[in-house]
């Protein structure tokens, strides 16, 4: 009896062994970079250190604009587990189906796939915890309209994270210059919150920003501006809803 319940017991930890090892071993692969660039980006921008600066945890949403072919998508996936959603924006329609199948691969089900355009990431109303923003700024044609188009993606407490580079010089297109992501963001109706600075191979910026209540108060009015109609040879106020 004893051996039998000995015996029982050796299976069981054997079978919860292989299955932790299992679950280890996938979100390994899933992990993995699928090339040498992004092997190499990644060392320059750690995931486990932006997520953690950032403040990603389990069962958040969240939308990455500028997904590409889903090297951070798939670390935010792991990351928010079963229980969150990411959205993986992108205006590349050939990026994004090779990020569907990378996440059919791996069976990442909580993964959305969107096909933005310049201006406007297309981004679900007010269901977000998070837009995420990973080495993709300086590549945004419009970054004004396009973050001030998906801040109402947001909930009321949501945020907005930009991972940019510090560029080396004027003339290094492969970053922004700090005043400059403020600026914008300003103008696009945000306010920063706080800057980390990753101290890796490139200097890394981390920048935080919630939306700004004021700047949404001025684009209500701005919306709701009355315009002078006639009607009966009387003008009235007329508003659009």
């Amino acid at each position: 009896m004893f051996r039998r319940k000995h015996l029982f017991i050796i299976f069981i930890s054997a079978f919860l062994l292989l299955a932790v090892t299992g679950v280890t071993q996938q979100h390994k692969g899933v992990l993995e970079p699928e090339n040498d660039n992004e092997a190499r980006l990644n060392r320059l921008q750690p995931p486990e250190k932006v997520m953690d600066a950032v403040g990603i945890t389990p069962g958040m949403i969240l939308a990455e604009i500028g997904a590409g072919r889903g090297r951070y998508v798939v670390q935010l996936a792991v990351r928010v587990g079963e229980t969150g959603n990411v959205y993986a924006e992108d205006i590349d329609a050939a990026a994004l189906r090779h990020l569907e199948n990378r996440c059919e691969k791996w069976g990442l089900n909580n993964v959305e796939i969107i096909l933005g355009d310049v201006t406007n990431a297309k981004l679900p109303e007010g269901e977000l915890d998070l837009i995420f923003v990973i080495s993709s700024y300086h590549h945004f044609g419009d970054p004004v309209a396009l973050m001030r188009n998906a801040r109402s993606a947001l909930k009321t407490d949501g945020k907005l994270a930009i991972v940019e580079w510090l560029p080396w010089s004027e003339n290094d297109r492969e970053g922004t210059a700090p005043e400059d992501v403020e600026a914008q963001m300003k103008a696009a109706g945000y306010k920063r919150v706080r800057t980390e600075t990753l101290s890796e191979a490139k200097p890394l910026n981390i920048y935080i920003f919630r939306p700004n209540d004021t700047q949404k108060i001025r684009d209500m009015v701005v919306w709701l501006r009355p315009s002078k109609k006639i009607l009966s040879g009387r003008g009235i106020n007329s508003y659009v809803f």
